[in-house]
């Protein structure tokens, strides 16, 4: 039996598609131990895994991880600079804590979430531990990246930033990292790699060698909102969610009460923790809110879901054929619901395009597209296809095996 350490963002995002991983690993006799902090600790639990918590300030935490650039791409110096900012001061916060815990307690693998903070890199790193990545996005190479082209093995110009990189080469030099700045850097995005999402889906996928495992999405087999049926009322059921980072949008979701209001659907809106029912108003009857619903049981039952263009919800949509309609706000969504529309799944509909009858007629057409069942057909089969949870164990496996 492995001892497998997951350090995974502390957002719903990045924690949910590693969980059929873990809970796979756990039943293959395997013991998984998550670094998490917050209400997605108990969501590790159920699947089986131990957890090891870190305090951690909320609302400082999405106050810094939240990008604010709303584009096709991260392209913005500032943007950038704020970012390195953040997982400096994450990797500083966490390190101590944990380091304490696993200390005594060393993992055999580390699955490390690139986008999370550093800590569980560097302990990788002092106490030769293998690494696998959990990447809850697209992967990234010189082909193709939403990333901007910074050489961190240059001096930069701006001088905060040259002293942020400063910075960040003592705390690496301090921590025993391997290399400098610049190779730490290419370490955190080379090497193994889980993608939760057939390679056909990647960007570039063709060129992306066999350390990347694209294994498609990974749900876990438990339930972890709960349950929900049906209405009966024998309506086609739509369900719109905007996940659970950028979700404080009242408007949006009024905007599509309204759009739905009076049409021969059952909607259902998935408010993600972000706002109160009481924000939407006065509600039609074929409109019902939750905070949270357990996808398993509501996707079978869905006719298309709008949402903002996230992996890993898209992914479980498309693993029970669903369409989506996409209306993103940030490049990793916006990404997302351009493949969306590449591979005829769908639409996309830009939050500045975004009206009622907008947002009616996109829906409408997407419901009404002939040719849209065939090709979500194709794409099941494809993340069928990909292994999912099981695949992904396997990988993990194979990293044991070679070390």
């Amino acid at each position: 039996m492995a001892h497998i350490a997951f350090f995974i963002l502390p957002a719903a995002g990045h924690v949910n598609p590693t969980l059929g991983v873990a809970e796979e690993l756990v039943a293959r006799g395997h013991r998984v131990t998550y670094a998490l902090s917050g209400d997605l600790a108990e969501r590790a639990r159920l699947v089986g895994a131990e957890v090891v918590t870190y305090p951690l300030d909320r609302e400082r935490f999405l106050a810094q991880m939240v990008p604010q650039q709303d584009s096709d791409a991260y392209t913005d110096q500032d943007e950038f600079t704020r970012v390195l900012e953040w997982l400096l001061d994450m990797t500083r916060q966490t390190l101590p804590a944990l380091e304490q815990v696993f200390a005594g307690d060393r993992p055999d693998v580390i699955v490390n979430d690139p986008s999370s903070f550093w800590t569980g890199r560097l302990l990788a790193d002092r106490w030769d531990i293998p690494v696998i990545r959990s990447t809850p996005t697209y992967a990234v190479n010189e082909h193709w990246s939403l990333h901007p082209a910074v050489d961190t093995a240059a001096p930069p110009d701006d001088p905060e930033l040259r002293d942020l990189l400063d910075r960040i080469e003592r705390l690496l030099h301090d921590q025993g990292a391997k290399g400098d700045l610049a190779a730490f850097t290419e370490v955190l995005h080379g090497g193994p790699a889980l993608l939760y999402m057939p390679r056909s889906f990647q960007y570039a996928g063709e060129t992306f060698d066999d350390d990347h495992h694209f294994v498609g999405p990974c749900p876990p087999s438990v339930a972890l909102h709960g349950t929900w049926s049906p209405p009966g009322d024998g309506r086609p059921l739509i369900m719109v969610s905007l996940g659970t980072l950028y979700n404080a949008r009242p408007q949006f979701f009024r905007t599509c009460v309204e759009a739905f209001r009076d049409e021969p659907w059952h909607v259902l809106l998935v408010l993600g923790g972000g706002l109160a029912a009481l924000e939407l108003g006065s509600l039609p009857d074929n409109v019902e809110v939750h905070d949270f619903v357990p996808y398993n049981d509501v996707l079978p039952h869905a006719s298309l879901v709008v949402n903002h263009g996230g992996m890993s919800t898209s992914m479980e949509v498309f693993a029970h054929e669903v369409p989506v309609v996409a209306v993103p706000v940030m490049p990793e969504p916006r990404a997302t619901a351009r493949r969306i529309t590449e591979f005829g799944l769908g639409a996309q509909l830009l939050a500045s395009d975004l009206t009622a009858e907008s947002l009616r007629d996109t829906v409408r057409g997407v419901l009404t597209d002939p040719g849209i069942p065939d090709r979500l057909r194709r794409m099941r089969d494809e993340i069928r296809a990909a292994g999912g949870a099981g695949a992904a164990a396997d990988a993990i496996e194979g990293l044991l095996r070679a070390t």
